[in-house]
C-alpha cells in the first residue's frame, strides 16, 4: 500500500520528506562527522588522508543542503505550525536567501580552511562570506541600485 508521497512519480519528493523528517540528526551526525577526523588527530595523533577528510566534509556538507533544500521545499506546509506564521508571512526575498546560503557555505569552508590549511586564507574566506552577507541584506533594504 503506497501512499501518494511514496509513489514512483515522485522518489525525490519522498527522499526529501525523509531527510526534513530526521534533519536534526543529519545537521548533528554531519557535524559530528567532520569532527571527528579532527578530534582523533589533537586527542590521539590519529590521522586520516588529506583526500578522506575532504571526502566526509564534501559528503557531509552536500547532505545538509539537501536536507535544507528539503526544508525550504518541502517542510513549507509544515512551516506555520506552532508558530502562528502562514507562508504568506515571509518576506525575504530569493536574491537574499540565495546570499545567505552561499555565505553560509562560505563560512564553512572558511572554518574548514582555517583549521586545516592555513589561518589567514580561512580568515578571508570568512571574511568574505560576512561580506557576501552583508551585501544581500543591504540589497534587500535599499533596492537593486544600493549596492
Amino acid at each position: 500500500m503506497a501512499s501518494e508521497t511514496q509513489s514512483a512519480a515522485r522518489p525525490f519528493g519522498t527522499l526529501l520528506r525523509l531527510l526534513v523528517a530526521y534533519r536534526l540528526f543529519i545537521y548533528l551526525g554531519g557535524l559530528i562527522a567532520i569532527g571527528i577526523p579532527l578530534a582523533l588527530q589533537r586527542a590521539y595523533s590519529m590521522e586520516l588522508s588529506p583526500g578522506a577528510r575532504t571526502a566526509i566534509v564534501v559528503v557531509s556538507l552536500g547532505l545538509m543542503i539537501v536536507t535544507y533544500i528539503g526544508e525550504r521545499r518541502v517542510g513549507r506546509e509544515h512551516s506555520g505550525s506552532g508558530t502562528g506564521l502562514d507562508d504568506a508571512s515571509e518576506s525575504y526575498s530569493l536574491r537574499l536567501r540565495a546570499s545567505i546560503a552561499t555565505a553560509v557555505v562560505g563560512l564553512a569552508v572558511g572554518i574548514y580552511v582555517l583549521m586545516e590549511v592555513n589561518p589567514l586564507t580561512g580568515a578571508f574566506f570568512i571574511l568574505g562570506a560576512f561580506l557576501f552577507a552583508y551585501m544581500g541584506y543591504r540589497t534587500e533594504l535599499e533596492g537593486p541600485d544600493g549596492v
